[in-house]
C-alpha cells in the first residue's frame, strides 16, 4: 500500500509539475505577438532604407559615368577635328579607329542606361565591368591623341 500511495503522490507531483511549468496565458502570447509584429515593422523599414541606399548609390554612379562617357565623346569629337587636316590614307585609317572608339562609348552608354539593379553580387560585378571597359576606353583615346600629336 505504501509503494501504490508513493507512486500515486509520485505521478501527481509529476503531473502538476508539468502543468505548472506550461505557460499558456493569452497574456503571454499577446506580448509574443506584439514583439513579432514590432520586429516585422522595423525590418520592413531597414529593407526600405537599404533599397534607397542602394538606388541612391546606383543614380550617383550612373550620373559618374554618364559624365565621362561625355568628356569621352568630347575627346573623339576632337580627334575627329585633328585628322581631317591629315592625308587620305592617314585620314582614312584613324576614321575607322575613331568609328570604334564612338561604338565602343555608345555601347557604354547603353549598358549603364539598360542596367536595372538587382542583386548586390550582379551590381557589383556589373560595376567592375564596366569601370574596366571605360578604362580600356580611355586608354585608347588618350593613345591615339598621343600618335595625332606626335605626327
Amino acid at each position: 500500500m505504501k509503494t501504490i500511495t508513493l507512486k500515486i503522490v509520485l505521478i501527481t507531483s509529476l503531473i502538476g509539475f508539468f502543468v505548472a511549468s506550461c505557460n499558456n496565458s493569452p497574456s503571454a502570447k499577446e506580448s509574443n505577438l506584439e514583439k513579432a509584429k514590432e520586429d516585422l515593422i522595423e525590418a520592413k523599414t531597414e529593407l526600405e532604407q537599404a533599397e534607397n541606399d542602394s538606388i541612391n548609390n546606383f543614380n550617383t554612379y550612373k550620373k559618374s559615368i554618364q559624365l565621362k562617357l561625355v568628356e569621352n565623346q568630347e575627346l573623339i569629337r576632337d580627334l575627329k577635328m585633328k585628322i581631317s587636316s591629315k592625308a587620305k590614307v592617314e585620314r582614312d585609317i584613324d576614321q575607322v579607329e575613331i568609328i570604334k572608339l564612338e561604338s565602343r562609348n555608345a555601347e557604354l552608354k547603353l549598358k549603364i542606361e539598360n542596367y536595372e539593379l538587382g542583386p548586390e553580387q550582379r551590381w557589383v560585378l556589373f560595376k567592375v565591368e564596366l569601370n574596366n571597359d571605360l578604362d580600356e576606353l580611355g586608354k585608347s583615346i588618350s593613345q591615339m591623341a598621343e600618335r595625332n600629336q606626335k605626327k
